[in-house]
């Protein structure tokens, strides 16, 4: 495994020791930083007294700041009048005195109010540029970052989603893809069979497409899934998670390792989520038992046991066990509702200590979950008849799913257990400068099957394989540095590191595997062992650096940038490309890095423009191809167009010799009055070239200079081969007269493994025009590229790189326009009421996707077009939130992929929805319309709260994919094989709570997850495995 824990301590001791001493020369900085000729920027307000809230926002707008306040703080109170030339600082001094409210200012340059301890009418109020009362420097968390994150969806210029931390512990669910279920427009794929987040944004998933960061480290694993595609796998353990954010589409967001599709933003819990306000020791221990869980019973594998003697065992194929009923258990039915009668606990304590200069926390938390039952209402999508769904519907086994993992039963391959660590020190160094550390690692074993493993099994509803592991460390070194009233440095830095080594079913093998019986080859062993194991391990090391400057008082400058290294290796021996269906064990090194730098220019109080530019890099290399170089390609094969034609076969040279002959010996037969032998010989010797017979020939079928076919040069398509007279239909009746097939001839290529490398530049542009106190509009315009991930920069079976063409760059280019509105006026400004509208277009061009060669092309482009609402409303007794995300486009165009996958007639059209079969992205397909709907109700002084969740996805159609299906049955041919798409039906689930806070120390809740007892799949989902039915979870949190 990565490490014991006096490793990771050295570790720890080294990383931490390495940046303190790095950054120590900052340290001295603050002195020069103080001297009186730095002053803060000013501006101009003219803010009347007037309620405090509308003041406030008055404010905000005049100085294009944020201010973060809770409606109940304000309410009632009045603000003082601003007129005149004031720093934020002052002005907002100037504003809540004798109001008993102050004001702190974060990170970001962002404004919080609290309540004064101790402020009175005389007094005025103190106002800092920290977050702490103290005076010092803070990182937001707690309630304040989440208060944060959900006034940022409205608050921010671009489209984002947030779940706090009560939200994320709240729907936890039965696996860590459940987290995102609270965020319209994101998604996981193959969300019951990976034990970790596959985050896919609008349509949009894969390695590098949304970086997932937690506290700013990365350790996505990319993992083979056989012929139902891959995964990008994100380990997490949700029980240390303390905020989501999502950021969507792509954009220069500070610190923010954004990709093509956006970014998901995951913080883990802080010591401010433990430790109560002015305290200085706390903590928290929170248990919790669900229901609808039963305890997996797992198979005992016969490693190193002759096959012959297992009973169960397929005995005819050894080498190839589909029907091993070694793994095959008796599934239970569904258990009753107590949650604490289910296999499914958990229990986390977090301990806190917050001092003078320096803040420490602890937590350990642990769950075990065994396999889930699935609903049993409104299955019937899901159990239509086998035979009619191969004949009519084309091949797609979700729409037979019930059949076979009957509604209300378990669902093997679905439990888990994780044991996790989390630690954080931060150091106050001064005033201004902050040193924090953070250690995290998680243990995780779960259940795991690869899907085309299930679909091959008679009875793969009852198939139960081991558990897989994966072990994760994460390190992570920040440093902020913010002298007061300095215009120059506004600094933030942070080092990370992450290391995962994973032991997963996914090699592509079978548990029990043998190569044969002795008896029908001499050299074929019989002893079984395990093909179906893969190891991993993946290290990561990375730094995001940032500056921002205020260079005039409407004009800021943020320069920054990120880097990382990333290694990947595996301890599996490598025998040879046939070894029990494994796949070969990658290993690769790649390094990527980008630098930036955005300005916000503020001409005039309406307007704020911001414009950007970053610059881009990155290179890879095959590791495991340097040491294998017999696996590198020697040439490659074309294609040609093979046809026949009906024509008289060409005379032989010595044919008219061989009748002059005849002729010359007529005289003599005729006088025997047999001449008519002679023309008889004749006519035999020209019958056989006088009469057409079947010709076959072939014509090459050419790509251009990237390797592209087209339609144009097709023999088959352009009109060629049907203009030859004599040509001959392929089959009678038909109108098709030649076929596509593989060239005998090889073009051969250089067969070198190099290091592969590429760069851009990217710009951005944004400008939002505030309309009125409570409403603004934006629009935003942003290129990114996303260079070939490790897993498309080496070799594997089914996914490996092309010979001929080096992979381009993805090339993303993304228009947002948005409207938001402040609608609290509308309530007396007593209440959070906001509604946000926003429309996207995103454009990819040359997306990396996998043809039907198993190997990474680039394809033409991507086009995603959609609209999104974003609503909420909270006057502390009654608050609702709303989000709905329509996908009005979705289309995937490239002539070289639809003529190949019909070269002889050419029926598939260039551009389609969702992807072309065969590929990636048609299994990335996400509803056409999501919406997510949460309400609820605070009673008796807030003590108890009610509230519901609504989520529905619309049934996934697809009339491009069923056309090609419709061909395909009728005698065309395809490759739907290979990477199935599936589909789901018409989706609605409702969850609800009701938590009791008993006082300050102590609360219950209890959480019931599809109350509906539905049976569904989620969208995005590569496994053949319904979702969980209804759940109840009780939870008691006691803090002291």
């Amino acid at each position: 495994m990565p490490s014991t824990a006096s490793a990771c301590h050295r570790r720890a001791t080294a990383l931490a020791l390495a940046v303190s001493t790095a950054l120590l020369p900052l340290a001295w900085v603050p002195a020069v930083q103080a001297q009186p000729a730095i002053v803060a920027p000013v501006h101009q307000y003219t803010i009347p007294e007037q309620p405090l809230a509308d003041a406030v926002r008055a404010f905000g707008r005049q100085a294009d700041v944020q201010v973060v306040f809770r409606s109940d703080l304000v309410e009632g109170r009045r603000s003082s009048a601003v007129k005149g030339e004031y720093s934020q600082m002052q002005a907002l001094q100037q504003l809540l005195r004798g109001s008993g409210v102050r004001a702190q200012r974060g990170m970001d340059g962002t404004w919080s109010l609290r309540a004064a301890a101790e402020a009175g009418e005389g007094e005025g109020v103190r106002v800092t540029e920290t977050l702490d009362v103290a005076g010092r420097l803070q990182s937001e968390g707690g309630e304040a970052r989440d208060r944060r994150g959900y006034d940022d969806v409205f608050a921010l210029d671009l489209t984002t989603a947030y779940s706090g931390r009560d939200r994320v512990e709240r729907y936890r669910g039965s696996n860590p893809a459940d987290v995102v279920k609270d965020l319209v427009g994101v998604f996981s794929g193959d969300a019951r069979n990976s034990g970790a987040l596959d985050v896919n944004i609008r349509g949009i998933q894969g390695p590098g497409r949304v970086p997932v960061s937690i506290d700013g480290g990365e350790q996505a694993l990319t993992v083979w899934r056989g012929y139902n595609g891959v995964s990008n796998r994100n380990y997490i353990d949700p029980n240390l998670i303390g905020g989501i954010q999502v950021i969507k589409g792509p954009g220069l967001v500070r610190d923010v390792h954004s990709g093509i599709g956006g970014a998901l933003v995951i913080k883990t819990i802080d010591v401010d989520d433990i430790v109560a306000a002015g305290e200085r020791f706390g903590g928290e221990l929170k248990i919790e038992g669900s229901s609808n869980a039963v305890a997996p019973r797992l198979p005992r594998l016969h490693t190193g046991e002759d096959y012959r003697t297992v009973p169960g065992f397929p005995q005819g194929s050894p080498n190839s066990p589909y029907d091993d009923r070694t793994l095959v258990v008796p599934v239970k039915s569904r258990s009753g509702n107590n949650p604490f009668d289910g296999e499914d606990q958990a229990w986390r304590l977090a301990l806190g200590v917050r001092g003078d200069n320096v803040d420490l926390m602890a937590a350990y938390a642990w769950r075990k979950r065994g396999n889930y039952f699935s609903g049993t209402k409104g299955s019937a999508y899901y159990e239509q008849d086998r035979r009619e769904q191969f004949e009519y519907q084309g091949i797609d086994y979700i729409t037979t799913l019930a059949r076979y993992f009957k509604p209300g039963d378990e669902v093997p391959n679905t439990s888990s257990e994780q044991e996790s660590w989390l630690v954080k020190g931060s150091w106050q160094i001064n005033d201004d400068q902050q040193l924090k550390a953070t250690w995290r690692r998680t243990l995780s074993h779960y259940g795991e099957i690869m899907p085309s493993r299930i679909l091959s099994a008679p009875d793969y509803g009852r198939i139960q394989w081991p558990l897989s592991r994966v072990d994760s460390d994460a390190w992570n070194l920040e440093y902020r540095f913010q002298p007061a009233g300095s215009r120059w440095l506004d600094l933030y830095a942070n080092l990370w590191r992450t290391e995962t080594e994973s032991d997963t079913y996914t090699a592509g093998g079978f548990p029990n595997f043998a190569v044969g019986n002795p008896a029908w080859n001499p050299d074929a062993s019989p002893i079984l062992r395990n093909t179906a194991l893969a190891n991993a391990r993946n290290d990561r090391t990375g730094l995001i650096l940032s500056n921002r400057f205020a260079l005039h008082s409407t004009l800021d400058l943020t320069v920054g940038g990120n880097w990382q290294y990333e290694k990947l290796g595996s301890r599996d021996p490598y025998f040879g490309t046939t070894d029990g269906w494994r796949m070969f064990p990658r290993a690769g090194r790649r390094q990527e890095g980008e630098g930036y730098l955005t300005l916000e220019w503020r001409p005039v109080d309406f307007l704020t423009l911001n414009a950007g530019v970053r610059y881009s890099r990155y290179w890879t290399f095959d590791d495991f191809l340097e040491a294998h170089p017999e696996l590198l390609t020697k040439g490659v094969g074309g294609k040609e167009a093979q046809y026949t034609v009906n024509e008289l076969p060409p005379r032989p040279a010595n044919l008219q010799a061989r009748i002059d002959a005849l002729e010359a010996r007529r005289a003599v037969w005729e006088k025997r009055g047999m001449g008519w032998f002679i023309d008889d010989s004749i006519r035999a010797l020209l019958a056989p070239y006088e009469t057409p017979r079947p010709v076959r020939y072939t014509r090459p079928w050419l790509p251009d200079a990237d390797g592209n076919y087209t339609r144009a040069g097709n023999p088959c398509l352009n009109g060629e081969v049907a203009a030859i007279p004599g040509v001959q239909p392929v089959f009678a009746g038909s109108d098709q007269v030649c076929n596509i097939g593989n060239s005998v001839q090889s073009q051969p290529v250089d067969g070198r493994n190099s290091r592969r490398r590429d760069h851009a530049w990217l710009p951005t542009f944004s400008a939002t025009a505030h309309l009125s106190p409570a409403a603004r509009a934006y629009v935003r315009y942003s290129e990114a590229v996303r260079f070939p991930s490790m897993f498309e920069s080496t070799i594997a079976f089914s996914g490996s790189l092309n010979p001929l063409h080096a992979l381009k760059p993805e090339h993303a280019y993304n228009y947002e326009v948005g409207y938001v509105h402040n609608l609290s006026a509308l309530f007396g400004n007593t209440a959070d009421a906001d509604v946000k509208l926003a429309y996207y277009v995103h454009k990819t061009r040359d997306v990396i996707e996998r043809d039907g060669n198993f190997l990474f092309d680039n394809i033409d482009k991507q086009t995603i077009r959609g609209i999104e609402l974003q609503a909420r409303f909270d006057n502390r007794r009654f608050f609702t939130d709303l989000g709905i995300t329509r996908t009005l486009e979705n289309e995937v165009c490239d002539e070289s992929t639809a003529v190949l996958l019909d070269a002889n007639r050419g029926l598939v059209p260039n551009c389609v929805q969702d992807g072309f079969v065969g590929g990636y992205l048609l299994t990335q397909a996400i509803p056409k319309l999501s919406i997510n709907w949460s309400l609820g109700t605070r009673l008796f002084d807030e003590r108890l709260e009610l509230g519901s969740r609504i989520v529905h996805y619309q049934r996934h159609e697809n009339p491009d994919l069923q056309a090609y299906r419709d061909r395909l049955l009728s005698g065309g041919s395809g490759l739907l094989w290979q990477n199935v798409p599936f589909t789901w039906g018409n989706i609605t689930t409702v969850d609800a709570y009701a938590r009791w806070r008993f006082n300050e120390h102590a609360s219950v809740e209890l959480v019931g997850s599809n109350l509906g007892n539905r049976y569904y799949v989620d969208p995005a989902t590569r496994s053949t495995l319904p979702a969980p039915g209804r759940t109840l979870k009780l939870g008691v949190t006691a803090r002291f």
